[in-house]
């Protein structure tokens, strides 16, 4: 990757152990790092759509698995050439969430192999304006589905009520569950290496694919059951981004926002590494760079300002990536290939992290192929919202006679 127009790395990175502010913000006082809330920073979530007026709601919290076991062998492509609905039988609820209204464990009846059914309402994805954002997802899975580190999308289809994704099956769960599982709630710098490095280059793949992400955060990181890295929901994201161009949405998870997100002023695949800059933050400390899900307008004036706490462990190559992923200015800030050119990363190899010849640092405890330790038992004891996948007319794509005209109107693409 040709760094040569790139100045960031010739630069001393500040020292660790204090508050390091944006040139245009004043200095504040030295704070003490505060774990967040788990459950509560995982309930919140700011949602609207493109060019109108952002909206918070409060999002129930999603701990869904896509990703397959080894012997499943997903690529992208048109989902609607994938596996027939009446084929599977659904196991166990992984998860629900906003939109997800169940997020379920599924097996193929006649291979045995397992999947993900990821069940979303038609009704209220109509009603939260999120129609737009949905058929994207599905569009952006099946083009870039076969990366090693974006799950794969199997198979789509629709029943009356209902659309559905047949995604892969991440037995390890979400990367934020084995970071509250570790001594402190974080990452020493070779596990936040591994993991950043396989993220980013998944977002390396999106960005010159003109995608931008807009929901980073260790949640919607899955482990397979080797241990690698799935970006996973891909709700919020937005296709034919050309360099330069800006969309005006206001979307995401408040603690991850974007400055330019924020301002509302519009924002482009640089929000993406903000985003990227506040997880490997929170991997090296347990907690987010800018907090305070009390108070939203505090948490975005902290955001605008840009004031970051570098604890004094931080080696100076982590202090020197984050500050320039953590940028105010988007112009400024780090590009994905800039990141993975910079010396935090320079004994990663990039050919060999491709097809997935690091070694993980958690391998995740998984006693079979159907194995959900790793899931939130809340979700894993409820009983299973049946489909009724096994109906004669429920297909691939709905019965054109089977919904009312504004229901089949909108997901005529689906």
């Amino acid at each position: 990757m040709d760094m040569s127009n790139d100045h960031h790395h010739d630069q001393a990175a500040p020292a660790a152990g204090q508050w390091h502010a944006q040139p245009e913000a004043c200095p504040s006082k030295k704070r003490s790092l505060v774990d967040v809330d788990a459950q509560e920073r995982r309930q919140v979530e700011a949602v609207s759509v493109d060019n109108q007026e952002p909206q918070c709601c409060v999002a129930t919290p999603v701990a869904s698995g896509h990703a397959s076991p080894r012997h499943v062998n997903g690529h992208g492509g048109d989902a609607k050439q994938g596996i027939d609905p009446q084929d599977l039988m659904l196991l166990k609820v992984i998860g629900r969430g906003t939109f997800a209204q169940q997020v379920a464990l599924a097996r193929h009846k006649a291979t045995k192999s397992v999947y993900v059914v990821k069940t979303l309402d038609k009704n209220r994805l109509i009603q939260r304006k999120q129609v737009d954002h949905t058929l994207t997802e599905k569009k952006v899975l099946e083009e870039l589905g076969g990366h090693p580190f974006i799950v794969k999308l199997f198979s789509a289809f629709q029943t009356e009520n209902d659309l559905n994704f047949v995604l892969e099956y991440c037995q390890g769960g979400e990367l934020f569950y084995h970071l509250q599982q570790q001594r402190h709630q974080k990452f020493d710098e070779p596990a936040t290496r591994f993991y950043a490095a396989e993220v980013l280059s998944a977002l390396n793949e999106l960005h010159s694919k003109g995608v931008v992400y807009r929901d980073l955060k260790p949640e919607n990181v899955l482990l397979d059951a080797e241990g690698h890295v799935k970006l996973a929901d891909f709700g919020f994201a937005k296709q034919q981004m050309a360099p330069g161009q800006r969309t005006f949405s206001f979307c995401g998870s408040p603690e991850y926002l974007s400055p330019e997100m924020v301002h509302k002023q519009g924002h482009g695949i640089e929000t993406d590494m903000w985003s990227f800059g506040c997880f490997c933050y929170e991997l090296l400390t347990g907690s987010p760079p800018f907090q305070n899900n009390d108070n939203l307008s505090r948490l975005f004036s902290k955001i605008k300002e840009g004031r970051v706490w570098y604890p004094p462990e931080l080696s100076a190559s982590a202090v020197s990536l984050l500050e320039g992923l953590l940028r105010v200015n988007p112009e400024s800030r780090l590009t994905a290939a800039q990141a993975m050119d910079h010396p935090f990363f320079k004994h990663v190899n990039w050919r060999s992290l491709l097809h997935r010849q690091m070694a993980p640092p958690i391998v995740p405890v998984c006693a079979n192929v159907e194995c959900t330790q790793n899931f939130d038992d809340g979700f894993t004891s409820e009983p299973v919202m049946s489909l009724e996948l096994e109906r004669a007319d429920v297909t691939k794509r709905v019965r054109r006679d089977g919904c009312q005209g504004r229901v089949l109107d909108d997901f005529r693409d689906f």
